[in-house]
């Protein structure tokens, strides 16, 4: 059966059965890291990729304050970086918040692959555009919707994300968030997110469980946040 990776990148490009083997074998070798722990650190050279196969993990800085700011949260088949490709140093860090797996691929050994298949070459080149839509999205929910649709719509977000292969999409999703988590990605206070998620509660959107939130009506979050989603391509099942 296929990983996470391989049916992410068959999402935005048709491979072969020799293609997908070629990429099972490029991503066989799996790590398992606990929550809270980290994955890559800032400025470590690490040439190559990090791809979570299962978990969630997210991509963040440090600031001069010391405080966080989460600037992306990375699912099953995501792609941690992509600077490493050509050799960058990381200018953030990756940490797991629930139990991950993830596997990494040498920078010779992802050459290797696209220049050999073509298409995981384009499949890849798709996942960055991807992932530059997604950004600005982001960008466009902390500069401008007001506080608690700009939650509502993050955690729109990532439900879609998660339960992307999943048809019907199932009623409910648990987040493995905290509030603090919430408020290092969307640039509010953990006392405005904790108001934010009140106003939720009593829209019987979401509950709150030790270190998890349950969106319980995704369908409701989505249009309350009105989120689309449209600029996220939808897995195939499997």
């Amino acid at each position: 059966m296929s990983n996470a990776f391989v049916r992410r990148l068959e999402s935005v490009e048709r491979l072969t059965k020799i293609e997908r083997q070629a990429l099972a074998d490029a991503t066989k070798n799996v790590q398992k890291v606990g929550p809270r722990r980290p994955i890559l650190g800032e400025g470590q050279r690490n040439v190559g990729a990090h791809i979570i196969l299962s978990g969630l993990a997210c991509r963040y800085r440090i600031l001069e304050d010391g405080s966080r700011q989460i600037t992306d949260f990375l699912g099953p088949g995501d792609l941690c970086e992509c600077e490493h490709m050509v050799g960058a140093d990381s200018g953030y860090s990756i940490a797991a918040l629930s139990p991950c797996t993830y596997t990494h691929i040498d920078h010779p050994s992802l050459a290797a692959l696209m220049e050999k298949y073509p298409r995981i070459g384009r499949g890849l080149w798709s996942l960055t555009l991807i992932n530059e839509g997604v950004l600005r999205e982001w960008l466009a929910n902390v500069g401008r919707r007001p506080a608690v649709r700009r939650v509502a719509y993050l955690m729109s977000e990532l439900c879609f994300r998660l339960q992307n292969a999943d048809a019907p999409r199932p009623s409910s999703c648990a987040l493995p968030l905290t509030q603090i988590d919430l408020a290092d990605a969307t640039a509010l206070s953990p006392v405005h997110i904790n108001r934010v998620l009140g106003r939720l509660r009593e829209k019987r959107l979401v509950s709150l469980q030790r270190r998890s939130i349950i969106v319980k009506d995704t369908e409701g979050l989505m249009s309350f946040a009105e989120f689309s989603g449209n600029y996220i391509p939808r897995s195939p099942a499997g």
